[in-house]
């Protein structure tokens, strides 16, 4: 008996478990290419050169960092692992094929996986080739959007509640007492009835006293102000009446990707208090090479937010960040070349607008612009040079500033971008 009470005591003094925590790994557009559509013999060709010089996408290390980022999971082993859309480079069956097997590795150490596609997934950008070691390249088989949540069986749609409309979104409870709705976005936009159905799934969650996330693959509402004037499906398409819905329904967090940054924003309907936070994921593949894990408390109420970072083998950090910048200033130059407000600019302002829409994207990317040494100077070089015009200023402000809404008194919001703690 003597014995009994001293192992009841020792239990009694033992730290407090966290077991009843929920935590939770979040990825997206890790847009992995599949090796063999990749040889070593074909990346020195000029089909692959040729196309690959117009990326900002790390391809040819994409298969490595997902490799890395499957055994860090395997490591933490967290209890979900949620993966927002942009699974492939371009939707090519064996893409899907590699990525599948390694979910299927987590799958079998205990970690859940839910996925939902993004706008790369089906071969509808045009690009899903495979590149031939003399120099030729073949269209690579895609996987078609009506076999996706067959394909991906078990990593969502299996016992889960599957859009009755015909979309990919489905209603998840992967834990006790948390919903996840996983909504289809890679068309750019949410069907009204699908919407509508997301909705009374977020209600009935609710008025079962559980808690309701969302994940989709394109942000929920425009992060920058004026940036869907140069890019159009930077959001989605019909942000604001999704956006109101789901704050309705009670859905306060939803995780998102697309534009491969970290970026965290609030915004709200006509009353601040009815707001939500969109959790925007950077690309795998894209520096810094984001991902994110959260934490939700054990009665739900809490989540907590942190954000972690892999290397590509064989590179730093500062190797990928200068890639990247390469890539962007060449992409951004033959983007405003485009734009019909480039007749307004000189050559010179035009590489000078390249140069600073490729930094700012950079320290975009790593968050919270505002406390960035470099964005006070930059802010002061755009409004010397006067020759951006109202709309780009007002766009390179709200980058720099890290406010999205901005300018809008009522909707303008600053949240930090890497660490956040919310109460529910």
């Amino acid at each position: 008996m003597e014995m009994f009470f001293l192992m009841m005591a020792a239990l009694l003094l033992m730290p407090q478990s966290t077991a009843a925590q929920t935590r939770i790994a979040v990825a997206t557009d890790i847009h992995v290419m599949a090796p063999s559509l990749l040889p070593d013999e074909a990346k020195s060709q000029s089909a692959w050169t040729n196309y690959y010089a117009g990326q900002r996408k790390m391809l040819e290390q994409s298969a490595d960092l997902f490799n890395q980022l499957k055994e860090t999971l395997l490591n933490d082993k967290p209890d979900l692992f949620l993966l927002t859309g942009d699974l492939t480079k371009d939707g090519e069956r064996a893409s899907h094929d590699y990525v599948k097997t390694g979910l299927e590795t987590l799958r079998a150490a205990g970690i859940k996986v839910l996925v939902i596609p993004g706008n790369h997934d089906f071969g509808a950008e045009g690009n899903h080739t495979q590149f031939l070691a003399d120099g030729t390249t073949v269209d690579a088989p895609i996987l078609a959007a009506e076999d996706f949540a067959k394909y991906y069986a078990d990593f969502g749609y299996t016992g889960s509640t599957v859009d009755p409309n015909g979309s990919l979104s489905y209603v998840a409870e992967p834990t006790k007492g948390l919903v996840v709705l996983a909504i289809d976005s890679h068309t750019a936009a949410v069907g009204e009835n699908t919407l509508a159905w997301l909705c009374d799934q977020a209600n009935e969650a609710h008025a079962a006293g559980k808690q309701v996330i969302a994940m989709m693959h394109h942000p929920l509402f425009p992060h920058i102000q004026g940036l869907n004037q140069f890019i159009s499906t930077y959001s989605i398409n019909n942000y604001k009446t999704v956006r109101n819905s789901l704050i309705e329904a009670g859905v306060n967090v939803i995780l998102t990707g697309h534009f491969h940054t970290s970026d965290i924003a609030k915004d709200w309907n006509d009353d601040p208090a009815k707001s939500i936070y969109d959790i925007n994921t950077g690309s795998l593949i894209s520096y810094p090479c984001d991902y994110r894990m959260l934490t939700l408390s054990k009665d739900h109420r809490q989540l907590s937010v942190s954000t972690a970072s892999l290397t590509p083998t064989g590179m730093t950090a500062s190797d990928c960040k200068v890639w990247l910048k390469g890539r962007l200033k060449t992409l951004m130059k033959a983007k405003i070349s485009s734009h019909q407000y480039s007749r307004f600019l000189t050559d010179s302002n035009k590489e000078l607008l390249a140069e600073m829409g490729a930094n700012a994207f950079i320290i975009h990317a790593e968050g919270n612009e505002h406390k960035n040494d470099n964005s006070a100077s930059m802010l002061k070089q755009m409004d010397d040079e006067d020759v951006w015009g109202p709309l780009v200023g007002k766009t390179i402000h709200s980058i720099l500033e890290d406010k999205s809404n901005y300018g809008d008194a009522t909707h303008e919001n600053q949240t930090d971008d890497r660490t956040l703690i919310l109460t529910q």
